[in-house]
């Protein structure tokens, strides 16, 4: 067995080539035999392996290796990485010459050797950021608690006010489904009551979205001073799909997908692309299925946990999996680029009826096809909510 298979997109054999070179003369066997002949993969990513449109076999088989523990990953290109390979141990190479003295190249030969060894795991230990510090630390069962019933209130609420007919809240909210390439949701604590409204979601024309609700409030005069959009993440208008295909499943404001805090401190002391976010999920009692989605401004969709035996797989894995109830999770994520990203949940009353494997990349056509098929029968509903990795939010 060698000690590393190179995995890369076929436009990438030549500066893959130099690269297995270079960590050869540093020491190591380079094998191509294939993933399975190896005790490490290293992917290589670039502009060409993280096409959505290009690069399914190569992520199905980071994938594979990552669920081995066999995952080791190299940026030679500045690009974003696949959704769930952030807080996994990566070397950047961009602009790398191909010289095999080149002081990055020895940082990579030092990380493989570290982990060949059994010296390092090949996990990046994040430290608890501003918003969920250490001394809360009983972990997550405390913050999904505080979660369940900030929902629970705001359920009762919900259907309280319902039952007195709309609130205004609830009359701006039915304004969200005629707007086309929006998902839009209200703050909790910015909701309107006290004369500021601040709109939280995505849409393709956060602005554009702003002014629609601000008529709409004057027309009804509801008594709203001000809207802002600062919340709500914009969306390459050219990919609307990911957005309109699952907001026909849409039911009303939700409440089972959280995640804490908002925006999200990047940790610069770790790397400069990582922040760790928690992320809460909890189904009503109809739900019988799920699959937890990420979706990020360019309109790309990764299916990040297809099906509940998925979910239930977490805890063989160091996300800090806590159970909050029969059907609750929290858990962590790792973002790996800045700026805003978004997770979708689409939960139903069966199985979908068509599904992507875990890790599966999908573009904003193909996602809304596979939805529109996966949902055409039974009863569905979906949640989304966006956040920000910001590195500096007071600046």
């Amino acid at each position: 067995m060698t000690d590393i298979f190179i995995a890369h997109a076929p436009e990438d054999e030549p500066r893959a080539a130099r690269l297995a070179d270079a960590l050869r003369a540093a020491g190591l066997d380079i094998g191509s035999g294939g993933p399975d002949e190896a005790r490490l993969t290293l992917v290589v990513w670039s502009t060409n392996s993280t096409d959505p449109a290009r690069n399914g076999a190569l992520l199905e088989l980071a994938d594979r290796a990552k669920a081995k523990d066999g995952y080791a990953g190299v940026r030679i290109d500045d690009v974003d990485l696949p959704f769930g390979f952030g807080g996994l141990q990566l070397i950047d190479l961009p602009g790398w010459s191909g010289a095999a003295g080149d002081p990055r190249v020895a940082g990579l030969a030092d990380a493989l050797k570290a982990r060949l060894s059994g010296q390092s795991t090949g996990r990046v230990e994040l430290e608890r950021l501003p918003d969920a510090p250490a001394k809360k630390r009983n972990p997550g069962m405390i913050v999904g608690i505080a979660a369940a019933v900030l929902i629970a209130i705001g359920a009762v609420a919900f259907f309280m006010t319902r039952d007195a007919g709309p609130s205004p809240r609830d009359r701006i909210a039915a304004q969200f489904a005629t707007m086309p390439c929006a998902w839009l949701g209200i703050d909790p604590v910015d909701n309107g009551e006290k004369g500021t409204l601040a709109l939280t979601g995505v849409a393709g024309d956060p602005a554009k979205a702003g002014e629609a609700i601000r008529s709409f409030v004057a027309a009804e005069q509801i008594g709203i001073e001000a809207i802002t959009v600062d919340k709500v993440a914009q969306i390459d208008p050219r990919e609307c799909a990911a957005i309109d295909a699952p907001i026909k499943l849409r039911k009303d404001l939700g409440g089972r997908l959280r995640v804490t805090g908002e925006p999200f401190i990047l940790n610069t002391k770790v790397t400069p692309n990582q922040a760790l976010v928690r992320v809460q999920i909890g189904l009503r009692d109809p739900d019988k299925s799920m699959a937890l989605l990420g979706v990020e401004p360019s309109g790309k969709v990764t299916w990040s946990i297809p099906d509940l035996t998925s979910m239930d797989a977490l805890k063989n894995y160091d996300v800090g999996l806590v159970k909050t109830g029969e059907k609750g999770w929290e858990f962590t994520i790792y973002p790996d680029h800045l700026g805003w990203t978004g997770l979708l949940l689409v939960v139903g009353d069966g199985p979908l009826a068509l599904k992507r494997e875990q890790g599966t990349v999908e573009s904003a056509d193909e996602f809304a096809k596979t939805i529109a098929q996966a949902t055409a029968k039974g009863q569905w509903d979906a949640e989304m909510v966006w956040f920000k990795i910001d590195p500096d939010p007071a600046g």
